[in-house]
């Protein structure tokens, strides 16, 4: 069964070297779809958390062995009006998502742990 038209879609490619099974996987816990088609991904759910929190999975899993990279993403929304987004996914570095000029999105590690401090800029360095 394919995902509904109104879902969430996060599509990407994988990186080089990841390791990941080409097929259609359903479902997901969040109720996600997942379409493999190597390397192109594309994960369709109910919510942009959902389809961010399937790919931090499908990721952590599938790079593991890789160094740190960033992978480039759509996601594309149902709202209306409808819409289609650019986002970049740093993958081990853990992983996260961020549009271009915003914050980035951090999903919970799966150890239960919170997201690391986030660094202020102060003038002539970093601060803690």
């Amino acid at each position: 069964m394919r995902p509904a038209p109104e879902a969430f879609r996060l599509t990407f490619l994988l990186p080089d070297g990841a390791a990941a099974l080409s097929g259609f996987h359903q479902p997901s816990p969040e109720g996600c779809a997942l379409d493999v088609r190597w390397p192109l991904v594309a994960i369709a759910g109910p919510s942009r958390k959902a389809v961010f929190d399937h790919a931090a999975r499908l990721l952590r899993a599938s790079c593991r062995h890789l160094p740190p990279t960033s992978v480039s993403a759509y996601l594309t929304t149902p709202a209306q009006p409808a819409g289609r987004d650019a986002w970049s996914i740093a993958v081990n570095a853990d992983v996260s998502f961020s549009p271009t000029g915003l914050d980035a999105e951090f999903p919970i590690p799966p150890t239960g742990q919170p997201p690391p401090r986030r660094l202020h800029l102060v003038e002539g360095g970093r601060g803690s």
